[in-house]
């Protein structure tokens, strides 16, 4: 199968040969194709939000948050993020 790779598909493959991680860059074509889909989709659904919220704002259905909801919402998201971090780490393996 003949395929493009951008340079930094190139470069992260070469890394990954480097390391030991993979065989050669054949292998990491697939892992290439799959990471860059993922990271395409999370970027249209980043996107996505983005305009949804500038929406909801233009029709003044956006809140003011206080000081200590904004705390609240912060110390929520610091409590979930290292099993969010360990969950992204052991669907990529």
């Amino acid at each position: 199968m003949q395929a493009q790779t951008t340079s930094g598909q190139t470069q992260f493959a070469g890394h990954a040969v480097e390391s030991g991680r993979l065989a050669g860059c054949e292998a990491m074509l697939p892992e290439a194709a799959d990471l860059q889909e993922d990271r395409e989709r999370r970027r249209i659904e980043f996107r996505a939000s983005l305009l949804r919220a500038r929406a909801s704002q233009a029709r003044m259905e956006s809140r003011e948050i206080g000081k200590h909801a904004l705390r609240q919402l912060s110390a929520g998201f610091m409590e979930r993020r290292p099993a969010r971090m360990m969950a992204d780490l052991a669907g990529a393996q």
